[in-house]
């Protein structure tokens, strides 16, 4: 029997000279965005900036609202669904040219060209797309979804 779970997620586009950071749970395949779960109550960038501070022990600050991507994906007889509320970060403490280090053990940080995410499997695969989109200028409101593709088992750890 398939049991199911949501997720309301806030993630954060860190973006520095056509590089963005990108999160990876060591011992998995995909790649996703910083950021995590909201919490009851909590307002989207009030928990990204939380998720941040917890990940990698420094101070951000929203720079606008990107936009939403639904998501879906089964794992272990599983069904997930989350949402992704979307926010362009800025984070004055990192440098491109080097990786952050990460406060929790099962995460590591890494920067990645935003032409080629396809190559780091980040997850949501929409984010594939739009975040090229973005460096290129355009500035439209996201909707993404991948609910309409049905299930995805791809590559999801």
């Amino acid at each position: 029997m398939i049991t199911s779970k949501f997720h309301h997620l806030t993630r954060g586009i860190i973006i520095s000279q056509d590089q963005v950071l990108l999160a990876h749970a060591i011992g998995h395949q995909n790649t996703f965005l910083p950021g995590g779960h909201i919490e009851f109550g909590e307002s989207a960038p009030d928990a990204l900036k939380r998720e941040i501070e917890e990940e990698l022990g420094l101070s951000c600050y929203i720079d606008g609202y990107l936009g939403s991507v639904e998501h879906r994906w089964e794992k272990n007889k599983e069904l997930h669904c989350e949402m992704n509320q979307v926010f362009r970060v800025k984070v004055p403490e990192l440098d491109v040219l080097q990786s952050p280090v990460s406060l929790e053990s099962h995460i590591e940080f890494y920067w990645a060209s935003v032409y080629e995410l396809a190559g780091h499997h980040l997850q949501p695969y929409p984010f594939r797309k739009l975040i090229p989109q973005l460096v290129r200028g355009d500035t439209s409101i996201w909707w993404e979804s991948t609910l309409k593709d049905g299930i995805t088992t791809d590559n999801i750890e």
